[in-house]
């Protein structure tokens, strides 16, 4: 296991910034609740030439080595007890967006992040959605 910035990965840092994004798992060590989600590693932005119809793409490196989660929950946790109360975990690395995004998805069904719960009735996972399209408060118990 390598320490990438606040990451636990089983990639090297070089191994990551080659993949074009990553599924993680975010986990409070008090409570146990976890967030999984993925990153991109590139960012890609279309921008507008002059004289030309088609905009020219322009990929540059993401904040992925600093970055904490798109969870506004996560965030807040971080705000309120510090990054070091949370596990920050690289899952998989993949070759593509489309990948990234499959995995992403793949991993969130497979763990039943809308409906796992504890011992206690406690959700175990604080994601809301997945792929804004299925939603907690909508899923069956």
């Amino acid at each position: 296991m390598y320490e990438v910035g606040h990451w636990q990965s089983p990639y090297t840092e070089d191994q990551i910034n080659a993949s074009a994004g990553f599924t993680y798992l975010i986990t409070h060590r008090e409570s146990g609740v976890m967030y999984v989600g993925k990153k991109f590693t590139q960012s890609i932005r279309r921008k507008p030439v002059k004289g030309k119809v088609r905009k020219r793409k322009e990929v540059s490196r993401s904040n992925w080595l600093t970055y904490t989660s798109s969870s506004k929950y996560v965030n807040e946790g971080i705000s309120k007890f510090g990054k070091n109360a949370f596990e920050f975990e690289i899952l998989d690395i993949y070759s593509s967006r489309a990948e990234t995004n499959y995995g992403e998805l793949e991993e969130q069904v497979r763990r039943d992040v809308l409906r796992a719960r504890d011992s206690e009735g406690n959700f175990q996972y604080c994601n809301l959605n997945i792929m804004c399209r299925f939603y907690r408060d909508k899923a069956k118990p």
